[in-house]
């Protein structure tokens, strides 16, 4: 593997504490919304618009499940078109829902670095802590999450 075709991937190596990476957006659509709480959370206020405008949120709400699906999709998608080498999630803590993300929200999302430790049993992997947060159009906070993952080194530097 030439250095040149690392350029976009982001390793274990390349994680500096502190450091916040932005990533892409996303659009949420009320069909998406719709489809995703019918099998997973068929709450009126996620599944008929008329319902949902009816209640207490004032409109079509995503669950909390697919808000947590949109951030796992955006944290990995950032905006520097660096591609992290992550090899599987560890685990996750602290995730809170600040706020409902409605339909035609476009939510954005932020992670930064909080620690970073070589795997003590394989030499050619890290472990990631970072946090995460999801932002609506107007900048409100919306979700936020503590995630551990485990990322692969870069093997030009092992």
């Amino acid at each position: 593997m030439s250095e040149q075709s690392n350029n976009n991937k982001f390793y274990f190596d390349d994680f500096v504490i502190g450091n916040e990476e932005p990533a892409q957006s996303y659009l949420l659509q009320a069909e998406e919304i719709i489809a995703y709480a019918k099998k997973w959370d068929p709450q009126p206020w996620h599944i008929d618009e008329a319902l949902a405008k009816a209640s207490m949120f004032g409109g079509l709400t995503a669950c909390s499940s697919h808000i947590f699906a949109i951030f796992c999709i955006t944290c990995q998608q950032w905006q520097s078109g660096k591609v992290s080498q992550s090899i599987a999630g560890l685990g996750f803590d602290q995730l809170e829902v600040h706020r409902p993300a409605y339909a035609g929200d476009t939510l954005h999302c932020t992670t930064v670095c909080d620690s970073v430790r070589l795997s003590k049993s394989k030499p050619d992997r890290g472990i990631v802590v970072s946090h995460g947060k999801l932002y609506n159009q107007r900048n409100e906070l919306v979700f936020s999450i503590k995630s551990k993952y485990m990322v692969a080194r870069d093997p030009l530097k092992l």
